[in-house]
Formats: C-alpha cells, structure tokens, sequence
C-alpha cells in the first residue's frame, strides 16, 4: 500500500501527434493502487500570432488549427473521465488550452500541490513534453514518472535505484520510499570505474537506512560499460526485469533554458521502463 501518495497529477499535451498516451492508463493505475486522487491534465498547445500585420487567411489557420487541437484534447479529457470511473479513481479532468510557456507554468503550479506528476516520455526530438519533463523536474519540488509506450500497469515488484550518493539521488529515494518499501525487491546500483569501485563500496552506506524502513534492498556496483551508465542502467534493469528505475535528474545548466545531463537524457529517449527521477 502506498499510504502517503494522496493525490497523483497526470499531464498529457495534444500537439496534433498521432502518438498514443501511456500516462493516463499509467498514472491511474498508480493512483488506483495508492487509493489517491488524480488530476487529469489534458491540456492542448495553443498557437499565438506573434505578428499583428499577419494576413486574414493566415489567423483563420491558426485559429483552426487551434480548435482542431482543443478538440481532440476534449476527446482525451472524455476518455480520461471514463478510464478513472471504470477504475474507480475518484478524478478531475482539466482541459486548458496554453500557449507554451502557460502550458510549462501551470504545469508547474499544479505538480506542487500533488505528491507526483505522470508524464510520457519524450518520442521525438522537439516536443512539449521534453520541456514539461524539464521544468517539472527542477522547479516543481516533486518526483516526476516518465512512462514510456507500452506500460498501461503500474508495478512495483522488483525496482533498480540507480545510486551515485549525490544529493539528487538522495531525494529521488526518499520520494520513492513508500513504492520501495512496497517492493519485493530492490536493487541499488552504483555505476563507475574500475579505480572508483577498488578504494570504495558505493551504495554500502545506504542499505542499512534502507533496511530499517522496511526496504528489501540488495547493493550491486557494476563497472560501466561501452554505451556508459546510461546503457549499463538499461542492461541491469532488463536483466533484473525491472519495474522500475529510481534515480536523481541531473542538469548541465542552472539558467532558465534548461539543459538535462547526459545520463538522464539518454534514458529519456531510450528506457524500456518507467523513470521515478527526482531533482
């Protein structure tokens, strides 16, 4: 039982893609299984003229353009109404349509007040999740789940926690200690050189804290491998048949156009399961 997880936000965004959702199935799995509240964002990206001098036929394709998207957020909010009732997931369904930067801020605003946000992952190279996914993670105060295609069901049975001490992957255990301790098992895995794993046992300091919540936590250091920490993190995670990874977001930038770090990045595009990352 996930006993402190009340209120789950799940967002989703219509951008006109032909790209199938798996947070909403995802998020009110999780929110089934938690006994919380969801809050169903299906909010759609509005264009906005930026040039007053722009032709007559031209803002009437906008505005077309614009209601075509609101319509098929409508659509999602529809659905959305009827996945959580068959559920049994007490639920609010939100359909705003934002401009980009409205969009990322009331985003934003809302994560704060739920225990954690929902989102898919990123599937194409430029799209508003990359940049919700983003500004979630370093100005909301709360763990994101990126779920990627194909994962309707929350499950939690076995998790990997990928582990490097840092302040960041601290948070992201502490977020995750009530799925942790729901666990059958959880491996923490601590990835790096054959000179760093000689002089220490990373991951050896933690399991005892672990331990004592409850947690049934195995400690793994792995040297990594030719794709990286990031390749070894998705090895390990099939090879385990993880549920799920554990892991602190990490940012190469502190200004306001936000950069994500390799290693988070690279899972980004390419996790074949669910991301629980806090910053």
């Amino acid at each position: 039982m996930l006993q402190n997880m009340k209120s789950v936000l799940i967002g989703m965004t219509e951008e006109g893609i032909d790209e199938p959702s798996s947070a909403l199935a995802y998020g009110l799995s999780l929110a089934q299984k938690a006994g919380a509240h969801a809050t169903i964002q299906a909010a759609s990206l509005k264009v906005v003229m930026g040039n007053t001098f722009v032709s007559n036929v031209a803002s009437g394709l906008v505005a077309a353009h614009n209601r075509r998207l609101r319509h098929l957020a409508d659509a999602v909010a529809e659905k959305a109404r009827g996945d959580a009732a068959a559920a049994g997931v007490a639920a609010s369904v939100e359909t705003p349509q934002l401009s980009y930067p409205q969009l990322v801020d009331t985003f934003i605003a809302q994560a704060r007040v739920h225990d954690i946000c929902v989102l898919d992952a990123e599937t194409a190279t430029v799209n508003a999740d990359r940049g919700l996914i983003e500004g979630l993670l370093f100005e909301s105060g709360r763990p994101v789940l990126v779920v990627p295609p194909g994962f309707d069901t929350f499950r939690h049975h076995r998790v990997l926690v990928a582990w490097d001490a840092s302040a960041r992957a601290v948070r992201a255990v502490n977020d995750a200690m009530d799925i942790l301790k729901a666990a059958a098992a959880v491996e923490l895995l601590a990835i790096g050189t054959e000179k760093e794993l000689a002089h220490e046992v990373p991951g050896a300091e933690l399991a005892p804290h672990l331990v004592r919540h409850g947690v049934n936590v195995s400690v793994k250091n792995l040297v990594a491998g030719p794709e990286g920490i990031a390749g070894t993190l998705r090895e390990q995670a099939s090879l385990i048949g993880a549920d799920l990874i554990v892991m602190g977001a990490f940012n190469h930038s502190r200004v306001r156009e936000w950069v994500l770090g390799g290693v988070t990045q690279s899972l980004l595009e390419d996790c074949k399961v669910p991301l629980f990352m806090s910053y």
